[in-house]
């Protein structure tokens, strides 16, 4: 069965055996394939933006943007343990015009089942570092007196290639939350630039479109006993898979 019908078969059947002993609603229109909360209500996004229709779009693309997100997401570190973890998230906002700041995570759950992280963000706002001073020397090349004994500072060591600890016990809560949530299992993999909006906005538009200045944020997220699922937005949307972008990209390791 495709995705996009998978996702939606179970919500499908369980609204029809409801409204097959209520006779106040009928037709097509009493049936709904939105994907609910814990709590019954419908998911955030859904009440704005078509999610089948995004669904679908995923769907008719999932090869080209899985092959897109394991590319840049390639980059993110790789510490022993994370290479093998049946549990893992890497997630990539490349830099752009715009946005000077490359982040470059990588989660995983140990052996022990807590989550680490690994970060390598490089900020292409900072300075370059200083150059080292110059040697002591007059206007012949010669060093001053008193500094015959003057040798140059040695170059500063490399970086680190990442930086890495367990995971804040609270923010892993928060990832394991919403892996967990309906919202995220049956919900879009991908929120594109274009978007459709359920119904015409006030400004005549069908589709909502993203601002010009937002950065792509692309994940790919592997869960033990799971197909991997390769996620992204091109700027953030009230659907569950943006609120797993934007958390797990500011994640940091603790010092």
């Amino acid at each position: 069965m495709p995705r996009s019908l998978a996702r939606f078969a179970a919500p499908v059947l369980s609204a029809s055996l409801v409204l097959s002993g209520c006779q106040t609603q009928a037709g097509p229109a009493a049936v709904s394939s939105v994907p609910l909360t814990a709590d019954g209500s419908p998911c955030p996004g859904w009440e704005t933006y078509n999610g089948a229709g995004i669904i679908a779009k995923n769907d008719a693309e999932s090869a080209e943007r899985a092959a897109w997100i394991q590319k840049y997401t390639a980059d993110t570190p790789l510490p022993p343990g994370a290479d093998e973890a049946e549990t893992r998230i890497r997630v990539r906002v490349p830099p752009t015009g715009m946005w000077a700041l490359d982040t470059r995570v990588t989660l995983w759950k140990d052996t022990a089942g807590t989550w680490q992280v690994a970060t390598n963000n490089i900020d292409y706002r900072a300075p370059p570092p200083p150059p080292p001073p110059p040697p002591p020397i007059d206007e012949n090349g010669n060093l001053l007196p008193g500094y015959e004994d003057w040798v140059p500072e040695p170059p500063p060591p490399p970086p680190p290639p990442y930086s890495t600890s367990a995971l804040d016990p609270a923010k892993a809560a928060e990832v394991d939350a919403i892996l967990a949530d309906p919202c995220f299992t049956q919900g879009p993999d991908s929120l594109p630039y274009s978007v459709p909006l359920n119904e015409i906005d006030e400004y005549g538009r069908e589709e909502w479109l993203c601002p010009m200045d937002s950065a792509y944020y692309m994940a790919e997220v592997k869960q033990a006993g799971l197909p991997a699922r390769y996620i992204s937005h091109s700027c953030y949307m009230d659907f569950a898979v943006s609120n797993l972008l934007t958390l797990t990209a500011y994640l940091n390791a603790s010092p």
